[in-house]
């Protein structure tokens, strides 16, 4: 009972024979018994038992088993095939049980064709212990387990290659091999001497406290998770399979390295011959974990997912690093911004970089149309508001209906690029008909709104003034009427993209944001002035600072200001794709 033994055994005699008949002999103290009984098919386990103390001298103990009214009439094997059957099935206990390991043996119920199982395991039978057992190390979070492997190559066998999880003498739990490396899918196989094949299964065997304490009480399980550790078990079952079944890929490690090669041509082959569009992706790609038979539509799927994480982590890369410089008020250092674009580029491939160089060509000229629409027409007059603001974004259009190409608000905030609802003059208020140049609206926590209507999601209003416009009547404070429209949205009369409800926010604890762009005049400097909370930029180009009475932060940036900030964070591509 220590170990878990309840009876649980019987059903597998009972699921292939009708009749199930045991013999013991056993000694107590200076006594001999002999107890016999059935194995019953409902509630008892134990059934017409009889136990009786024997006569005379000392007796041979042991068990014997009757197996009978055999279920499958049409079964045709003989005693050796069974045996070789039965071995492999009771591995485990030939694996386990140490010099205690008891005689087994089989008959004909003549006594003829007698087999005795122990003789099928050795180092020159059928199945055989390769190399000596294995001590391995398997950590969790507060200590080191010690586990026993025991690997069994097992000769003209139809069983796939396998790791067991034991406890008390006992299959517990098994995975494939092949799961944790991926070249023991493969039939294993060797020529002999005489040249012939013999193919085998590779059977491993781990053993150890850890299993055995925590094993269910029906032998069929673990009480710790299969995937990964938790609160209660340091250890889960595919630790422990990994970390074994690196024992077994040492032990046939010639096998495997011709196994590995062979796949890594394969894989080569394919793109070289028919993919030759993933040649910078193969140094990357984890030959280790692609299974030997993978055709090539799975491989190609595994070359396109590689591309798409490397394509994300260059975004994020360049997103970082954008919003760190445009953030960073100190002297830009030359020789770490070449350090960190360098990191970024060899995170994107040859292909994903024509890509890139396609991408930094557009904003390429978008600061040259910029730059355009910032000098005087012919006739001496400034361009109009409305040209630089459709420039940045198009007028009268949400991000629902403008192209990705289309918004070009990384002029002014890298991080307006990935905001999941803009605005532009577009009436979403059914009581005000005035709207903002640009309202955009944020997810609380990563400085985006992407559908969450909570209070605490900012909103932010951008404002934008005609090039090189100088006068401003004292009723035309650019910063109040970028506030007005930020008040009515914090007054609820703002509705969600979808009209389901209005936006829900609160005047006290809904975060605003606003920029002003325009050149800035001396009606400007005396507006930003009158807030009394504005400072200016050290360049000179502009104010920022908190309005804590309507709490919002404020910025005002010059169009000079913006296109050299834009071109600064932009300049280092140029230069590194060959566009300068």
């Amino acid at each position: 009972m220590d170990i878990g033994g309840k009876g649980f055994g019987r059903f597998m005699f009972l699921k292939y024979f009708n009749h199930v008949f045991v013999e013991s002999v056993y000694a107590d103290g200076e006594s001999f018994f002999k107890r016999c009984f059935t194995f019953g098919h409902a509630n008892e386990i134990i059934e017409n038992e009889t136990n009786d103390l024997l006569d005379g001298a000392e007796h041979q103990t042991g068990t014997t088993i009757h197996l009978s009214s055999i279920k499958n009439k049409d079964l045709d094997k003989g005693v050796d095939v069974i045996a070789r059957k039965l071995v492999e099935r009771l591995l485990v206990y030939f694996a386990t049980g140490g010099p205690h390991t008891p005689v087994i043996s089989i008959e004909e119920e003549d006594g003829t064709d007698s087999v005795i199982l122990n003789n099928y395991v050795g180092p020159t039978s059928d199945i055989q212990q390769i190399g000596q057992d294995q001590q391995i190390e398997v950590s969790g979070k507060d200590r080191t387990y010690q586990f026993t492997v025991k690997v069994y190559k097992i000769y003209y066998s139809a069983i796939t290659n396998k790791i067991c999880l034991t406890a008390n003498k006992r299959e517990v739990t098994e995975a494939s091999l092949h799961t944790f490396v991926p070249e023991f899918k493969e039939t294993m196989s060797e020529i002999t001497e005489k040249g012939v094949q013999k193919n085998f299964m590779v059977k491993a065997y781990v053993l150890g406290e850890y299993l055995d304490e925590n094993v269910t009480t029906e032998r069929d399980g673990f009480n710790f998770d299969k995937e990964a550790p938790n609160a209660f078990y340091e250890l889960s079952e595919k630790m422990i399979y990994k970390e074994a079944s690196s024992v077994a890929k040492e032990l046939f490690s010639g096998v495997i390295q011709e196994k590995f090669n062979r796949k890594k041509e394969q894989v080569e082959h394919y793109v070289f011959s028919q993919a030759p569009w993933n040649k910078t992706l193969l140094k990357d790609m984890d030959m280790d974990s692609i299974p030997v038979d993978i055709s090539e539509f799975d491989l190609e799927m595994r070359f396109q997912k590689m591309k798409f994480e490397k394509e994300q982590k260059a975004r994020i890369a360049i997103n970082d690093y954008m919003t760190k410089s445009e953030e960073e008020e100190e002297e830009i250092d030359v020789a770490q911004m070449e350090e960190d674009v360098n990191h970024i580029l060899e995170l994107v491939t040859e292909s994903q970089k024509n890509d890139l160089a396609h991408y930094v060509c557009q904003r390429m000229k978008v600061i040259e149309l910029y730059d355009e629409l910032r000098r005087r027409m012919e006739n001496g007059k400034a361009h109009k508001e409305s040209e630089m603001h459709n420039l940045f974004f198009p007028m009268v259009k949400t991000d629902r209906e403008v192209d990705y190409e289309s918004n070009n608000l990384w002029l002014l905030d890298e991080r307006f690029n990935f905001t999941q609802f803009i605005a532009s003059d577009k009436v979403i208020s059914k009581v005000d008909h005035k709207e903002p140049d640009l309202a955009l609206f944020y997810e609380e926590g990563k400085f985006f709104r992407n559908g969450d209507n909570v209070i605490t999601s900012p909103i932010v209003i951008v404002e934008f003034k005609r090039p090189k416009r100088t006068n401003y009547p004292d009723d035309e404070n650019p910063i109040m009427q970028a506030l007005r429209y930020a008040q009515k949205i914090l007054d609820g009369k703002y509705e969600m993209p979808d009209g389901l409800e209005k936006i829900d926010v609160d005047s006290k604890r809904t975060p605003v944001y606003v920029y002003i762009v325009c050149d800035i005049a001396k009606k400007i400097e005396e507006f930003a002035k009158m807030t009394g909370s504005l400072s200016i930029a050290p360049d000179g180009e502009g104010y920022f600072g908190d309005l804590k009475d309507f709490n919002a932060y404020v910025e005002i940036k010059s169009y000079k200001k913006v296109i050299a900030d834009a071109k600064m964070r932009n300049q280092i591509f140029f230069h590194k794709l060959g566009l300068v």
